[in-house]
């Protein structure tokens, strides 16, 4: 009785066996291996039994970790942006001494778009024209206020939300503490003992004098004065003259290019002969 029993068993493992093979039947990709049998290779590569179970070794091509590898682009051909810094890092304030014990919260910000000739009204200039100067930096503002003796806090990351394009060409903005202008004689206040904080550019100066009280305009006089003193600053100046050279050296390089592609362009005009365009005359054919 239980030699008959463990015949039954072996044949009912061995039909489960033939199931799963054939389930799985790929023999050109696949190999089967059965723990139940008897060879001292087989059971060396399987170890221990595994109650009947199959194991599935794969013996074909494998697939690559990535499929679209082929079509990713080369690390020498990859665009490297710059890293865009923190609009809130970077501040430095003047003087350096009071870098901790200075309170900046309640002071006014000029950017450089309010003094630059080259800006509209519409892009944020803020004086006349004629009193501006031409793409002032955020540099020019530092150096000018320092010269002036004005407290400030300088945030070179700043954008100027108006003009998309200074916010990347020419970034940054100060604050300015207007009390301590004033108690230098820098700036003034008005009738009403307030500065002139209005955004209203200045078309009219005697209007603005009017409207001031004389005493020049609180931060449009304060503008005025950095617009003053930044082109006389020795760096602005060296700035100007290496952007003129460069602009010189592009300049001559784009004349020579000119003048070859004109010597190697193909000669216009009628051909070597020297006869005149006009056509032959001669009897007409009947």
């Amino acid at each position: 009785f239980f030699f008959c029993r463990k015949i039954a068993m072996k044949q009912n493992k061995q039909h489960k066996q033939q199931a799963t093979a054939n389930l799985f039947n790929q023999p050109a990709s696949f190999k089967y291996q059965r723990s139940l049998s008897n060879d001292t290779n087989t059971k060396a590569k399987m170890g221990k039994k595994g109650g009947g179970r199959v194991r599935v070794v794969q013996k074909g091509p494998k697939m690559p970790a990535n499929p679209m590898a082929d079509f990713a682009i080369p690390p020498d051909e990859e665009l490297n942006l710059p890293v865009k810094p923190d609009s809130g890092s970077g501040y430095l304030i003047w003087p350096m001494g009071e870098t901790i014990t200075m309170k900046y919260d309640n002071f006014n910000v000029i950017y450089p778009n309010y003094l630059d000739s080259n800006k509209t009204v519409k892009l944020g200039r803020r004086i006349a024209a004629k009193d501006a100067v031409p793409e002032p930096t955020v540099q020019d503002l530092h150096e000018a206020l320092a010269s002036l003796n004005v407290r400030h806090v300088i945030q070179p990351y700043k954008g100027y939300s108006r003009d998309s394009i200074s916010r990347w060409d020419n970034p940054g903005r100060v604050l300015v503490d207007l009390e301590g202008a004033a108690e230098n004689g820098i700036v003034g206040m008005g009738t009403d003992g307030a500065f002139d904080l209005d955004e209203v550019p200045d078309i009219n100066d005697d209007n603005d004098k009017e409207n001031n009280g004389g005493s020049g305009g609180g931060k449009k006089q304060l503008l005025r004065e950095i617009a003053k003193v930044i082109p006389k600053l020795p760096n602005r100046q060296k700035r100007i003259e290496e952007k003129a050279k460069a602009a010189a050296v592009e300049a001559e390089k784009q004349k020579k290019l000119a003048i070859q592609a004109e010597k190697s362009a193909p000669s216009k005009g009628g051909g070597g002969s020297g006869s005149s365009g006009k056509k032959k005359k001669g009897k007409k054919k009947k």
